[in-house]
């Protein structure tokens, strides 16, 4: 992997477009999947503080799982807080409301600097130390623990944000999490190319992503008439195919980790209206408000470009998540 990042352009190339012929998807979704395999390599295999993070989110559900169809651009990480400076329990000490939010805003003060005068500039030397030559790393003005990876493009796609998106928070639970092989489509379709064609990264395990996503969308169900944000579609689907996948079993087997799962919100991100203390096996909601069905819609076909499976309805995603109620309440 990291030897077709040094090689020319023109090899390079050769082997993304190669591969999107074959699989049938855009040469800038299968060059954009090459650098965040190559990234997630470098940040557990080459930087300083990999042992301080953990590979969660969308992506952890594609590229580790191999449960979701849909291209995810963006790498979400799980940052150790104990690297803070704080002790395994201490943010789970007893707090007034009003000072849990001191706490929870001077943690994310602190994962800020981290980010800017420590993990990013490691990564620059990483990445030039790989013979990299056209690259770029900056924190993105409008979300401080974000670090935006410009990698070296050979294609254009309008429809792509060509830029990788580190979004790595400290608030955050990385239990259960298990080593899962990562592979670029490009290894996938021409192993022969490689030595090491896949790389092992920790990442959490896949039913308690099925239980955060699951949590989104109780958030959601309590937003009526309140605009929902930008994307949200996807979460909706990303349930939707975990619950049809093998990955359910697991979730439906420890409803205790659901609990673990919204108690860690109720206190780190806590908004009276998401009713997280209603979020068990009983009381789970899924469903969205009507009146937010066709902004979601509308959100989903937008989407449907990225996803490179089977393209359902968001009308069959609805029925599936109703579908996925009836279950869990007629185990209660």
């Amino acid at each position: 992997m990291l030897k077709l990042a040094r090689r020319s352009n023109d090899d390079r190339g050769a082997i993304i477009s190669s591969t999107a012929m074959q699989r049938k998807l855009n040469e800038a979704i299968i060059e954009k999947d090459f650098w965040v395999c190559w990234l997630l390599e470098i940040l557990f295999h080459h930087c300083k503080y990999s042992k301080y993070l953990a590979f969660k989110g969308g992506t952890s559900l594609s590229k580790g799982y191999g449960v979701i169809e849909r291209f995810s651009e963006d790498i979400d990480l799980i940052l150790d807080w104990r690297l803070l400076g704080y002790g395994v329990d201490e943010p789970w000490v007893e707090r007034s409301h009003c000072a849990q939010e001191r706490f929870n805003d001077e943690m994310n003060d602190k994962t800020n600097e981290f980010l800017r005068e420590v993990l990013m500039p490691d990564l620059k030397e990483i990445t030039e130390n790989q013979g990299i030559d056209t690259f770029e790393y900056y924190i993105d003005e409008m979300d401080q623990q974000t670090i935006r990876f410009v990698y070296p493009q050979l294609y254009v796609d309008n429809s792509l944000v060509q830029e990788i998106r580190l979004e790595i928070g400290s608030l955050a639970a990385w239990t259960p999490n298990t080593e899962r092989s990562i592979t670029p489509f490009v290894a996938e379709s021409y192993p022969g190319n490689f030595e090491l064609a896949s790389t092992q990264i920790r990442t959490v395990e896949a039913k308690r992503t099925f239980w955060e996503k699951a949590t989104i969308l109780h958030s959601e169900a309590q937003r009526s008439g309140r605009k929902m944000p930008p994307r949200y579609s996807r979460h909706y689907y990303d349930v939707y195919m975990l619950y049809h996948s093998s990955i359910k079993h697991e979730a439906f087997a420890d409803y205790d980790l659901l609990e673990k799962v919204a108690s860690f919100k109720q206190k780190f991100y806590r908004m009276n209206r998401a009713r997280y203390e209603d979020a068990n096996q009983k009381g789970l909601k899924l469903l969205p408000p009507k009146e937010n069905i066709p902004a979601l819609i509308e959100d989903y076909e937008s989407m449907k470009s990225m996803i490179f499976g089977e393209v359902v309805s968001f009308g069959e995603i609805l029925d599936g998540l109703a579908e996925m109620l009836l279950e869990m309440h007629s185990r209660s």
